[in-house]
């Protein structure tokens, strides 16, 4: 509950026209996306992990982009810019993490 309050999934939903995707799961499964997005594009990713540890980010854009994230229930934000159709978004856990991770992507408005 509290990553999904963190990102406001539970509002999410088909009515808003900015939103492309959210997601949970668990720090050990991680989470692997390749949402369908319009090249050259932006939008905001975030994401959030509750738990303990630290996670990985991994963001496969023209120059892949990595980040540690705490699992502190705190959102990592970050805009990207679609360098093709489909992205490929994943994340690890680092050795000892648990906890619950979700995500949510958002289209950037012009």
């Amino acid at each position: 509950m509290q990553v999904e309050e963190a990102l406001d999934t539970e509002e999410a939903g088909d009515s808003d026209p900015l939103f492309v995707e959210a997601g949970l799961e668990r720090v050990s499964d991680g989470f692997h996306t390749e949402p369908e997005l319009a090249r050259g594009r932006s939008y905001r990713l975030s994401v959030a992990c509750a738990g303990k540890g630290k996670i990985v980010l991994s963001i496969a854009l023209k120059a892949r982009v990595r980040r540690t994230t705490d699992c502190d229930g705190v959102p990592l934000q970050l805009r990207i810019t679609a360098s093709t159709a489909r992205v490929a978004i994943d994340t690890e856990r680092m050795p000892g993490a648990t906890g619950m991770v979700a995500w949510r992507m958002d289209r950037v408005e012009k």
